[in-house]
């Protein structure tokens, strides 16, 4: 894989306007329902990188098209079994709300990473939004571990992590669905607790991120569950800093990617009872990391 150095300082095939100084940029001048050609791919990959979520506004994309360019970031046959899937392109998820059925992921977390090799990424493409409210919030953890003291960071990186996902409420859910147990002692049979480092290295920028979230990850290995809550409590609380922090306003039509690696993302929950719709590709990679 390319590094991030590897290109000049401006991109040529499209502009990128920042989003905020942290986090975040938009990307002025594609028609994602065209092919890209390979430099265009390559650019893309790196301002994905640098910037950890981009943004792509009026776009007109069917499903067959928002898979093609989802692809420009790595695989996406594999999806998570939460949420429907377009019956004609299983590789999408459906992710609605309504007056009948609400849900929102209003919690901080990272997807997947309780498992061994989390994805690389996310495509998000609006269909439906509501008059107001609906924003999605991300946090680059980039900066949360450049905001720390060098012997503080210096002492994470001698850490491991536990990461499960039965301390994020599927636990009751599968026994809600099945109230024998049967479902939650095949899940985790199938998907038992990982080990992360809590600071993991990118591997196109280079930079150190801080790998924990408030979701997914239960404790610190080696230490007493006070020292480790009291730990994780601190650096959870980072992904809530504003500074560290991209807010986007949805319109439809506007397409979302962010790199799963260096990002927390929160959906936050106050447009109901009106309707909400995402098309969501999981994007992922044989070695994450």
């Amino acid at each position: 894989m390319s590094q991030l150095n590897d290109l000049p300082g401006t991109y040529t095939r499209f502009k990128v306007e920042p989003y905020t100084p942290n986090i975040g940029a938009v990307i002025h001048g594609l028609d994602l329902s065209q092919a890209l050609d390979t430099d265009t791919q390559d650019e893309l990959r790196h301002a994905l990188a640098q910037h950890e979520v981009i943004f792509f506004r009026d776009q007109r994309l069917t499903p067959e098209q928002q898979v093609a360019f989802t692809r420009t970031f790595g695989n996406v046959a594999e999806v998570k079994a939460f949420f429907p899937r377009l019956e004609s392109h299983p590789e999408i998820e459906i992710v609605e709300s309504s007056a009948e059925l609400r849900y929102a992921a209003n919690n901080w977390h990272a997807d997947i990473t309780w498992r061994e090799q989390p994805p690389l990424g996310t495509s998000l493409y609006a269909q439906v939004v509501p008059a107001t409210g609906g924003d999605t919030i991300w946090a680059s953890l980039t900066q949360a571990f450049e905001s720390l003291p060098p012997a503080f960071q210096a002492h994470l990186e001698t850490l491991t992590a536990v990461h499960t996902w039965e301390i994020s409420g599927w636990t009751e859910y599968l026994l809600r669905k099945d109230a024998s147990g049967e479902e939650l002692r095949a899940a985790r049979a199938k998907y038992p607790p990982v080990e992360h480092p809590v600071v993991r290295v990118h591997p196109v920028t280079g930079k150190k991120i801080l790998y924990v979230n408030s979701t997914f990850t239960s404790h610190i290995k080696g230490l007493t569950r006070s020292a480790s809550d009291a730990l994780l409590t601190q650096l959870f609380e980072l992904a809530r800093v504003p500074e560290f922090q991209a807010r986007l306003k949805w319109q439809e039509g506007t397409l979302a990617v962010w790199d799963n690696r260096s990002t927390q993302h929160y959906a936050v929950g106050d447009y109901f009872p009106q309707h909400r719709k995402l098309h969501r590709i999981t994007i992922t990679a044989d070695k994450t990391f």
